[in-house]
């Protein structure tokens, strides 16, 4: 059975059903081959455990009630004798959401008064040690974050804060992408190039040096640590986590060919 927030959404080839499927398909929750092979990719988590998962988790973010980071699936995993956190999120040519500008401008007309302008600062400075705006108005949006796509900012920081909820040791985004009969290259092709852009801004503002960062599928690139921001929430990002991200690719029209 699907999540009951994804009801609407479940639908063979689309990213809620696949997902579910690829953890069940021998009738009992079982690990992915794609996510085995890219924890034992890189040397500091070849050999992890999972241990639990949790579909639909929702981690907190600061400033409103409303919204929290809503992850496809958490991981609750063991690399020797420490915690990892392992966060998914599934895409079967679904974009990553709206830019940072269409999501603001979105807030905005659904609630007057909303606090997802604070949200959004706290991001980007957390993050990025960038401010989302120019003014202290909170009217105009900082250039080189307007076309960010907000749901990676929010992946970013609720894999971090979930992994410090975890007392994790380390924590792992990964995107889980799925090709079907319902997707579109073009469309798989344009999240690739919006994840590697966000990455290459992520990356460059805490200290990686890079230029033209590519993602590669099946390995996993880290760690990366959060320069330390003393930034105004009930939260703060975690310093002292290594973040590490990847992607894995399941082919689903490859499969109903060799069959």
């Amino acid at each position: 059975m699907p999540p009951n927030r994804k009801l609407r959404h479940w639908k063979e080839g689309r990213s809620a059903f696949e997902l579910g499927r690829i953890w069940m398909e021998k009738g009992e929750p079982n690990v992915p081959n794609e996510l085995i092979r890219l924890l034992d990719s890189h040397d500091g988590t070849r050999g992890t455990v999972i241990r639990s998962g949790i579909t639909e988790h929702e981690t907190v973010l600061p400033f409103g009630n409303r919204g929290p980071r809503c992850h496809d699936l958490a991981l609750h995993a063991i690399h020797n004798t420490s915690v990892i956190t392992i966060c998914i999120e599934a895409k079967a040519d679904e974009s990553f959401g709206g830019t940072v500008q269409r999501e603001l401008l979105n807030a905005r007309q659904r609630t007057p008064g909303t606090k997802f302008p604070d949200r959004l600062n706290w991001l980007t400075r957390s993050l990025l040690g960038i401010p989302a705006f120019i003014d202290e108005g909170y009217s105009a949006l900082a250039g080189p974050i307007s076309n960010l796509p907000y749901q990676l900012l929010a992946a970013t920081a609720g894999t971090l804060l979930e992994a410090k909820l975890q007392n994790a040791a380390k924590a792992i985004l990964v995107v889980h992408e799925f090709r079907t009969a319902l997707t579109t290259d073009s469309k798989i092709d344009a999240n690739a190039e919006a994840l590697d852009r966000f990455l290459g801004v992520l990356l460059e503002n805490n200290g990686v040096p890079v230029s033209g960062f590519h993602l590669e599928p099946g390995k996993l690139f880290g760690p990366v640590l959060i320069v330390q921001r003393d930034v105004a929430g009930q939260k703060q990002i975690p310093s002292h986590i290594p973040l590490f991200v990847g992607k894995v690719k399941t082919n689903r029209l490859a499969s109903v060919k060799a069959g």
